[in-house]
């Protein structure tokens, strides 16, 4: 738990570059960040990258092929179910019964649930947003299947190493799939 105390989380605006598509921006918070030199919160250019071709980019890219997709921005939250809001380092939407739960449908994915505001919608546009919604977040879960971890007792084998590293340009983001420090997203639609 005291990751979260000690660590610094910030924001990061991400645009569109697909030419067609109403969806432009996308905000993503709770990226774990780091001072700089100058006393500025910054986001590594691999955690950066790790986010925007996980998440954001999948996103931008799945909007465009939804027929009814007319969504402007939206605004994404790292969420961890099992930190407690006061123990967390940044806040986050509140999440009740209205709002849309999509679970994930892939084994092993460590993102395991998506929370999608329910913005007051009601009837039939709760329906079709919802359907949107589902259709536009439910690619996301393939993403973060981690590579299995080698076992300790081995890990320091040279061959095993040399294999691993083989390996790596695979799936660049492996180790950080790994050691996520989240579980979930809290999704705000604009």
């Amino acid at each position: 738990m005291p990751r979260y105390s000690e660590n610094i989380y910030t924001a990061v605006s991400f645009r569109s570059s697909e030419p067609d598509g109403s969806l432009k921006i996308i905000e993503v918070f709770g990226l774990p960040g780091q001072r700089n030199k100058n006393d500025q919160i910054v986001v590594t250019s691999k955690t950066q990258s790790f986010f925007d071709n996980l998440i954001v980019r999948k996103i931008f890219r799945q909007s465009t092929r939804i027929r009814y997709c007319y969504f402007k921005s939206l605004k994404i939250w790292l969420y961890d179910t099992e930190v407690r809001n006061k123990d967390r380092s940044y806040d986050v939407p509140s999440i009740d019964q209205r709002d849309l739960v999509i679970r994930s449908n892939v084994p092993y994915s460590n993102l395991e649930q998506i929370y999608v505001l329910d913005n007051e919608l009601k009837g039939d546009e709760y329906q079709e947003w919802g359907s949107i919604a589902e259709e536009l977040f439910t690619p996301l879960f393939v993403g973060f299947v981690a590579p299995p971890e080698v076992p300790e007792i081995i890990a320091e084998n040279p061959l095993v190493k040399t294999i691993g590293s083989l390996f790596e340009p695979l799936d660049p983001y492996g180790k950080m799939k790994q050691n996520l420090l989240f579980n979930s997203l809290i999704i705000q639609i604009d």
